[in-house]
């Protein structure tokens, strides 16, 4: 290469750089919450969970509003702390406290829950507010700018530590702040409503578009070449409710996990919890319940694998008829004992109660 060209490579490069924080800095301020905090004291320490007004289907969104009703019904006051008066996640049921920004003070004694896309609030809280980070991916830690990330993780006396799901998230973050406290929990899956079902399953695939829909669609394409797929039923889950995915999924003998970088994996850990077999990409977290004696995982982007992978597990079953649905016993067998909703809710309150444990060592020092 010439000098010329390295010169502009170089010069490219660094404008790629400025471009790309400008559009951070640029969709941080667009999409930043808002908090009330000032002085006070809270008379009863509450834990307000700051959320997105998020009106489709989103897992970690209905993870927080668990985890405030696992906080309530152990006797600790929790709300979801949304922007607009009267917003509420309504895809799937629910009757969780929620309280309002225009409604809401946070005060001392309180802790507030920040997600891991909006720790810029973090630097604008009044000194004697404390808060946790409840980091759900670590891969969307950096959506955030460097600036508002090495404020909010830094250690220091309002800071009560990191909250997160899988083990990928929690080595992740470790590597990135060894300084600071990081916890984790198990999720816990529903065993109510993801659970296989004792009716025959059609010879149906399903995945979920809204995630990898190209490499989806190049797989997809790649087995239709090769008919590969006929007399088997493809459907794409979209635009669901929580039970409706969950319906589908007790229908289904092979889900198609697409996704690039998780935090957990929520729609396989759900897949496999309803008695599929699973094929796709772990996400890196996923890679915990991708056990190979009951799933199939393939490297993220290898669509060639991916497709050779569901030709493979479909001529397995066509020569042994319900080897999916064995393979997916075992596997809803694993979900529901690693990731049990008592096990998650003992997790959670155990955290929370260190968080403000930390918090009344505070105000009394």
């Amino acid at each position: 290469m010439s000098m010329r060209n390295q010169n502009a490579a170089d010069l490219s490069a660094r404008l790629s750089v400025v471009l790309k924080s400008v559009v951070t800095a640029y969709r941080e301020k667009r999409d930043r919450l808002r908090v009330n905090a000032g002085p006070g004291h809270a008379t009863k320490p509450t834990i307000f969970f700051l959320t997105p007004d998020y009106p489709v289907p989103a897992g970690g969104i209905q993870v927080i509003y668990r985890h405030v009703d696992i906080l309530n019904s152990a006797g600790i006051a929790a709300f979801v702390l949304h922007q607009r008066r009267g917003f509420r996640c309504s895809w799937f049921d629910n009757e969780t406290p929620v309280c309002y920004i225009d409604d809401t003070r946070v005060l001392r004694g309180d802790l507030l829950v920040l997600p891991e896309i909006n720790v810029s609030v973090a630097s604008e809280l009044p000194a004697g507010i404390r808060y946790a980070v409840f980091n759900q991916n670590s891969h969307l830690t950096w959506k955030n700018s460097s600036e508002a990330v090495r404020r909010a993780y830094r250690a220091s006396a309002d800071f009560a530590g990191v909250l997160t799901v899988s083990k990928h998230n929690s080595d992740m973050l470790r590597y990135a702040f060894p300084e600071i406290e990081i916890s984790r929990v198990h999720l816990g899956i529903d065993p109510k409503t993801f659970y296989p079902a004792n009716a025959p399953r059609p010879k149906r695939i399903a995945y979920m578009p809204r995630r990898g829909l190209d490499d989806a669609t190049q797989v997809l394409r790649l087995l239709e070449r090769r008919n590969a797929l006929d007399g088997w039923e493809i459907v794409a889950l979209n635009g669901l409710s929580h039970q409706q995915v969950a319906e589908e999924l007790r229908r289904t003998r092979i889900f198609l996990a697409f996704t690039r970088q998780e935090g957990f994996g929520l729609p396989a850990a759900e897949a496999m919890a309803c008695g599929c077999y699973v094929i796709g990409n772990d996400g890196f977290a996923g890679s915990e319940f991708f056990k190979d004696e009951f799933a199939s995982s393939v490297p993220t982007g290898d669509v060639l694998g991916f497709a050779e992978s569901i030709e493979r597990v479909v001529k397995r079953e066509m020569a042994e008829p319900g080897w999916c649905e064995s393979h997916g016993a075992r596997a809803s067998e694993h979900i529901h004992a690693e990731y049990r909703l008592i096990r998650e809710r003992d997790e959670v309150v155990s955290v929370y109660m260190s968080f403000l444990a930390g918090q009344q060592q505070q105000v009394l020092a």
